[in-house]
């Protein structure tokens, strides 16, 4: 008997580990594509940026700490300039774009849970520029757009509306309109998110809001938003993050005069760092600048963290409030009719 049980031990173990094993396996490919481009890279960023790093030139290469990152902060530097420039229209496009992110497909995901005919279609439609490239929604909005009366939008106005040759804060509405378009066009992702939400909500707790006179409105406001709060907060994320290391749209969205502007800093750490033997000797600052960004996008991504959950806090207590005093409420009327019966 109790060999029998050791053997039975041996075995539920050695499952465990060819379940272990296959895991791993099954794992792997993810884990040596994040090791080799995002792991790697990063250390190397790291140690560059307190480098006078030169690709082309091995022998020029030398140690010079902060001086990279002090660079980056010497506001009258010409290239630090254009780096700290590139942040206001990003945080502009990022407060006007992450609300429409999560409000249209919200609302369309809203739409489509009352289960209209073709719902099924439409839902399809409404995920599919989710795989499509930044660069073929370029290619389709570039010629929708075009300036001349060849592009589709010129031809039905019978215009020669120049859409995509704005400057930067200086007749650039338009094009940033397109942008914002085309990036909510693919907020697919988003919208799945909220439908499965919304799905989620119990039918239960809608009926009892109908029932004590709440209309649509209240049942959303009071009812579907609580409920699919984890879900909100999780696309409001992903699309802040999204949004501030916004770099296609940009580029590919654009006349042809507008190809060196540097609007984002993702551009303009990407048109340094792709500018071959002429800004070599700057891959150490353009290392120490990537750095400095992602810690302003951490920090920005943790402000809006903890707002959220300051928000779900005070939401916690005011129903916890609200329960203790409707159990107050109960008790006072119980007592009255104690009181009334004796």
């Amino acid at each position: 008997m109790e060999i029998s049980a050791n053997t039975k031990e041996r075995q539920r173990k050695a499952a465990k580990r060819r379940e272990h094993f296959l895991a791993l396996v099954l794992i792997s490919p993810y884990f040596i594509v994040f090791l080799l481009f995002t792991v790697i890279p990063f250390i190397m960023g790291f140690v560059f940026s307190f480098m006078q790093y030169n690709p082309y030139m091995p022998e020029q290469n030398e140690f010079i700490g902060f001086d990279s990152f002090a660079r980056i902060f010497d506001f009258g530097d010409p290239i630090s300039q254009k780096f700290w420039s590139s942040f206001s229209t990003m945080l502009v496009f990022s407060a006007v774009n992450v609300p429409l992110a999560i409000l249209v497909p919200l609302g369309l995901a809203y739409l489509l849970n009352m289960h209209p005919p073709g719902y099924k279609v439409f839902r399809a439609i409404l995920y599919l520029p989710c795989i499509i490239s930044i660069t073929i929604v370029g290619i389709i909005f570039g010629n929708m757009f075009a300036g001349s009366s060849s592009g589709l939008i010129n031809a039905w106005l019978g215009t020669e509306i120049k859409w995509l040759s704005g400057r930067p804060w200086e007749n650039d509405f338009l094009r940033w309109f397109v942008i914002v378009l085309a990036n909510v066009w693919m907020c697919g992702g988003n919208f799945v998110i909220l439908a499965a939400a919304l799905r989620s909500v119990p039918k239960s707790l809608n009926e009892a809001c109908e029932m004590d006179g709440g209309g649509r409105w209240e049942r959303f406001l009071y009812v579907t938003l609580p409920g699919i709060k984890p879900a909100v907060s999780i696309c409001l994320f992903n699309s802040l993050i999204a949004n501030l290391n916004l770099y296609g749209g940009p580029y590919v969205l654009n006349e042809i005069d507008n190809e060196s502007l540097l609007v984002t800093p993702m551009m303009f750490i990407q048109n340094f760092l792709l500018g071959g033997a002429a800004y070599a000797r700057q891959t150490g600052f353009l290392c120490a600048a990537a750095i400095v960004f992602g810690a302003v996008v951490m920090l920005l991504s943790m402000i809006e963290r903890r707002a959220m959950d300051a928000k779900k806090r005070r939401t916690s207590y005011a129903e916890e409030y609200a329960l203790i005093k409707g159990e107050n409420s109960l008790a006072e009327g119980e007592k009255e009719n104690d009181e009334k019966e004796a």
